[in-house]
């Protein structure tokens, strides 16, 4: 299912390379992805999350206090599967490959057979994805230009990543499932208390950005998490856009707690193409 950003050739794994119909060919790096964003697709010199964001990520992750999301963006998959036995899935903004290889942890033991690919356009968390989950084709992609054959795929997860309605809907099959995953308005609630004089809460639907596909239900998942680490604390932050606007003062406030409850709240929305 995977194509060529160049012609939209489809494209065969021969040894370490990609090779087109067209015969453009793209290395297969050491740890196993391939580099398939173009250079007038990157929004900036290094687009998608820095090194240092993705390890926060991963460290925190690893941890499990976000197993709770990832248990339930597993059950919106399962309760939509109906009678598949396959399944081809395509994560967009899959980070460093915690979501999506549990994901794919999920199908196996359901012995549903699958092909995962997980896109993002940071090189830094592709590398690590691969590095970290061996079975899982990872690719450095823009989500504005797929390198997805058309209705190729079963579903396409979107988790706090941006919605192109375009491309999702050019590369669902008929029948095919959206699931897109986003904050609830509590979410992080008691870190922005710490951190904000005033705390505004925000939640954002995508029902209206995404007309073009059938709005199915939306899911909401919401738990209290306790951080006992101050590291831990540090990554939570660092992942998370408050990082480029908080003031100093209150992420010093921050830093310097030992621990840390805070509300964990995300919607679950799922659509379906018609």
């Amino acid at each position: 299912m995977i194509i060529c950003p160049v012609c939209k050739g489809k494209m065969k794994k021969i040894e370490k390379k990609y090779i087109c119909e067209g015969n453009h060919n793209y290395d297969i790096s050491k740890y196993g992805h391939v580099n398939l964003l173009l250079s007038n697709q990157k929004n900036s010199k290094i687009p998608g999350d820095s090194k240092e964001m993705v390890l926060s990520r991963k460290n925190y992750l690893e941890k499990g206090y976000y197993q709770g999301i990832s248990e339930a963006v597993n059950r919106a998959v399962e309760k939509n599967l109906g009678e598949k036995k396959e399944v081809k899935i395509l994560d967009i903004g899959c980070g460093e490959g915690y979501y999506t290889n549990r994901l794919k942890s999920m199908l196996e033991n359901l012995n549903i057979k699958n092909d995962i690919v997980g896109i993002d356009i940071s090189k830094e968390a592709v590398i690590s994805a691969a590095k970290s989950y061996k079975n899982i084709e990872w690719i450095v992609a823009s989500a504005s230009a797929l390198p997805i054959e058309d209705e190729s795929l079963d579903f396409i997860i979107c988790m706090f990543a941006k919605i192109i309605p375009e491309e999702k809907m050019r590369t669902l099959k008929k029948g095919g499932k959206l699931i897109v995953v986003s904050t609830g308005e509590n979410h992080l609630l008691q870190l922005k208390e710490v951190v904000y004089e005033v705390v505004r809460k925000e939640c954002y639907s995508p029902i209206e950005d995404l007309k073009i596909f059938e709005h199915i239900e939306t899911l909401n998942e919401k738990y209290i998490t306790e951080i006992n680490e101050k590291e831990s604390i540090e990554n939570l932050f660092n992942m998370t856009p408050y990082r480029w606007r908080s003031p100093q003062s209150g992420v010093e406030k921050l830093f310097s707690l030992d621990n840390l409850k805070t509300t964990v709240e995300i919607n679950i929305d799922i659509f379906e193409k018609k």
